[in-house]
């Protein structure tokens, strides 16, 4: 049995990929921000699931609880998939932008993505097996107007995950980042202005997805799956863009 690593698990995309891991003879170590609603089901019908939260921004919190997790379960991950991200609130262009808020999103996604790294790659390197998947965002090769933040820490992130691959070349480890375009999720407890904003700049980014749908579950898990599988030793550093076809 292999132990998979998820961050962002009571989130949309990180609660899906949770429950078919789970559901498919894995030991699971998840890490949640704040609420862990989604989670309750998965934990209670599963033995081999076990959660932490944890606040990714501090280096100290993501140490102490992957010690914690590797401990309670006896376990270490061989696996670790990274999908926990903020996302722009301010919808502002970048001279008016709020400058705490850039600084929190950045922290939030890209130096997070650093400290998972920083705290997991030793642990990896000591087996020397590992499979990484990284979460971007197709934002990271064609911008964000009113939301240059997010789009600077999701390109930052697949730039990281490039890095990081060369700097694991001697490793049975690879690292990829699954880059999507707008995915259809449950946005209820969203904000009712980011409700809004959702709908209208899904509504414009539908006009250019050539399948004329916005990306579901299933098809980010199907590329994770495989990026987390054996069958993949070879494809390293490379962002894959889940799109409908968009460029």
């Amino acid at each position: 049995m292999k132990t998979i690593l998820i961050t962002g698990t009571n989130g949309n995309v990180g609660s899906f990929l949770a429950d078919y891991y789970a559901n498919n003879n894995y030991c699971l170590h998840l890490l949640y921000h704040k609420s862990s609603t989604r989670l309750e089901k998965l934990i209670s019908e599963h033995k081999n699931v076990y959660a932490k939260q944890c606040d990714l921004t501090s280096l100290d919190c993501v140490q102490k609880a992957c010690e914690e997790l590797r401990k309670e379960s006896n376990t270490s991950p061989q696996l670790i998939v990274h999908t926990a991200s903020k996302r722009s609130t301010d919808f502002s262009d970048l001279e008016n932008s709020d400058s705490e808020l850039w600084y929190e999103i950045i922290q939030s996604n890209l130096f997070s993505t650093y400290k998972l790294l920083k705290v997991n790659l030793p642990v990896l390197k000591e087996q020397d097996y590992g499979r990484i998947v990284l979460f971007g965002s197709n934002v990271s090769r064609i911008g964000l107007k009113k939301g240059t933040a997010y789009a600077v820490s999701k390109a930052g992130i697949a730039n990281l995950s490039r890095s990081v691959a060369m700097e694991l070349e001697e490793y049975n480890i690879t690292i990829n980042t699954i880059s999507p375009g707008p995915i259809k999720i449950d946005d209820s407890h969203f904000s009712e202005e980011y409700r809004e904003f959702r709908k209208t700049y899904y509504a414009k980014e539908l006009e250019q997805i050539p399948k004329k749908r916005l990306a579901e579950g299933d098809d980010i898990l199907h590329i994770c799956k495989f990026l987390t599988s054996d069958s993949n030793s070879y494809i390293s550093g490379e962002e894959f863009f889940v799109t409908g076809g968009k460029l």
